[in-house]
């Protein structure tokens, strides 16, 4: 009796048995005829469009996540998201029109919603929950892929809308209203960066989903040559959207090399000096980058900007727009034990002060945010270790970071220095101070240089110590009538400062 003959499977055989058991009881016609049923234009559509955008708008100004969230359980969009994908995966072009138009009036809609909300709320302060959203980053990427394969994978399994809702949603309702809060606020900054990620996030989801759909065995059907112009016709588009999404992988890589670059150049050129870096921010626009860098540090190092200048140009190979500010503490370290206040509470200008905070590498005697003039006043502590300078450069930075407030730093009361009547950066040090601790101080000027010689017919200029007395009112320091009561033997172009009591 002859013994049966084994039959030896070939990956190629075992892949076509893994996919065939992968796709087995996938409904192709009943799936399809659903999908285009649920990515068109009718009213249910729109209803719940203006729902998910009110409450999502309304949830961004509150900065309240869970509020966010009602707003992803009452999405519509998956419909012609999904529909998107699929006509593509089948290049059916009659269907990808109707998928776009649905999805482009359901984008008008909720941006006339959120516009329209955030023009009458009061609540006009950007929070962390816009702020998060105003552009694209590798994680915003991965949601939306992540987003795509379950919508996708949903409808072909039939597992329900609701669940898919709330992942397409995840990466574009929240988006849209962002791009709406920003319009209504009129800050384009705000719009533009959140209607970049969102159309990189549709983009990523309808790719997903059509991949997905690829999978799981949905084809076209190229019989005829309309057929064939029809699939030029959407390889044409799908190419088209894939612009965002190249764009926004080139940016995000750019950017987390430049992160990882600076934070290795800073750490070579500050060594030895028990330094900290508590803010980095950079930006690629593909021709050039800006990094902007605030450093703790027990030394200054003096040429820290430009070291790190020619090591990111060195290591990029692009022009490269480098600020970095150093302040000096006594404990670099306090920057990771900086207080971590709560972000979820409902008064935008206490979030603003919680943000202020977290953004300041030690204690503060004070932090203060007047949200109707939208000014900062931050005490610094003596502990801190931090001077004048360093000072200077705390409030420097904040404002970059916090660009739509007025950051004041005030720093503790201590002598001033004596003031070189020649140098501005010295004058200009003085002034700041003063006028930070709305002093009014006693004011020596030691000999200083007469104002040079006019030219025929034009009238004598101020001497320096005349432009530092006007550079002291122009920023409201009322100065006592200047003596020479402060100076000493030797000094020639000074200017000696007393503080009154």
């Amino acid at each position: 009796m002859k013994e049966p003959v084994s039959r030896k499977r070939t990956p190629a055989g075992m892949t076509r048995l893994a996919m065939s058991r992968v796709r087995k009881g996938v409904a192709y016609d009943d799936i399809c005829q659903t999908v285009y049923e649920n990515g068109g234009l009718d009213s249910r559509y729109l209803t719940m469009t203006v729902m998910s955008a009110a409450i999502a708008v309304l949830g961004l100004m509150l900065n309240s996540p869970a509020v966010v969230i009602g707003a992803m359980l009452v999405s519509p969009m998956m419909g012609p998201i999904v529909g998107l994908g699929f006509s593509v995966a089948l290049l059916d072009l009659g269907e990808m029109q109707r998928a776009v138009k649905a999805i482009a009036v359901g984008v008008g809609v909720a941006l006339l919603v959120a516009v329209i909300l955030t023009a009458v709320s009061p609540l006009k302060e950007p929070t962390s929950e816009i702020l998060a959203r105003t552009r694209p980053n590798f994680f915003d990427l991965l949601i939306a892929v992540f987003s795509g394969l379950a919508g996708a994978y949903g409808v072909i399994r039939q597992r329900g809308d609701t669940v898919i809702g709330v992942a397409i949603a995840t990466a574009l309702m929240p988006p849209i209203a962002t791009v709406g809060f920003g319009l209504g606020t009129g800050d384009l900054g705000i719009a533009g960066g959140a209607f970049y990620l969102f159309m990189t996030n549709l983009v990523a989801i309808a790719l997903a989903a059509t991949l997905t759909a690829g999978f799981f065995g949905f084809r076209p059907k190229l019989g005829s040559r309309v057929g064939r112009w029809r699939a030029v016709a959407v390889v044409a588009v799908l190419v088209l959207m894939s612009v965002p999404l190249a764009l926004s992988l080139r940016a995000i890589a750019q950017e987390s090399r430049v992160t990882a670059e600076t934070r290795v150049a800073v750490d070579q050129i500050f060594r030895g000096a028990d330094s900290r870096i508590t803010q980095l921010e950079s930006r690629s626009d593909g021709e050039q980058v800006t990094v902007s860098v605030l450093v703790s540090t027990r030394e200054i190092v003096s040429t820290a900007q430009s070291q790190l200048n020619d090591w990111l140009v060195a290591a990029l190979h692009l022009p490269v727009e480098v600020t970095l500010d150093q302040i000096v503490v006594a404990d670099p370290d306090a920057a990771a034990r900086a207080l971590q206040a709560s972000q979820t509470a409902a008064d935008p200008s206490t979030q603003m002060r919680n943000r202020l905070i977290e953004a300041i590498p030690f204690e503060t005697d004070a932090v203060l945010y007047d949200g109707a003039e939208r000014i900062a006043v931050i005490q610094t502590r003596r502990s801190s270790g931090l001077d004048l300078r360093g000072a200077v450069s705390l409030e420097r930075g904040l404002t970059r970071r916090f660009t739509d407030v007025a950051v004041r730093v005030i720093p503790p009361l201590q002598p001033l220095d004596p003031v070189d009547l020649a140098d501005p950066a010295s004058r200009g040090l003085a002034v700041w101070a003063l006028a930070r601790w709305r002093a009014e101080p006693v004011v020596s000027l030691c000999s200083p240089e007469a104002a040079p010689e006019p030219a025929e017919g034009e009238e004598a200029g101020p001497n320096v110590g005349e432009t530092f007395l006007a550079e002291l009112a122009a920023a409201g320091v009322a100065a006592r009538a200047p003596d020479q009561s402060l100076c000493q033997r030797g000094d020639n172009n000074l200017a000696r400062i007393a503080l009154s009591d």
